[in-house]
């Protein structure tokens, strides 16, 4: 075999193995960009379901804020309410004399006071401070 022959031979191998290296490497940036577009894609549903729960946490933020500051405003209501029935209460007890006793009688219980105490600084019957007892005995 002559010289010029075995160049071109081994010209033509190389030749070869350089083609089939680069089919090789085509087939790999091709796989490789599917896969690339594949993750894009996902990526983009993936970015437009963070932003739809963006926005339904942000809708979510106001409406609790909003429920919160109407139970604000239904707790104030019912402090109100309170103060309202305690000054109404208060008011009956002065309005009626016979209550007045009543009252010191249930506040006296309340302070640890015995039967005959509650009899003596109400000026009350026996069977009414009884009954006073067995009403504040009931309520605890």
């Amino acid at each position: 075999m002559s010289f010029p022959l075995l160049l071109s031979l081994i010209a033509l191998i190389v030749s070869i193995v350089c083609l089939t290296f680069l089919i090789v490497l085509f087939k790999r940036y091709n796989t490789q960009l599917e896969i690339i577009v594949s993750q894009s894609s996902s990526l983009s549903e993936l970015s437009k379901t963070v932003n739809n729960l963006n926005e339904a946490l942000h809708e979510i933020r106001s409406g609790n804020y909003g429920v919160s500051s109407r139970v604000k405003e239904l707790v104030q209501q019912v402090d109100n309410l309170q103060a309202a029935q305690q000054s109404l209460v208060e008011n009956l007890v002065e309005q009626d004399p016979q209550s007045r006793f009543y009252s010191k009688g249930t506040k006296l219980i309340s302070q640890g006071a015995s039967l005959e105490d509650v009899m003596r600084e109400c000026d009350m019957p026996a069977a009414e401070a009884e009954l006073l007892f067995n009403l504040h005995k009931s309520q605890k």
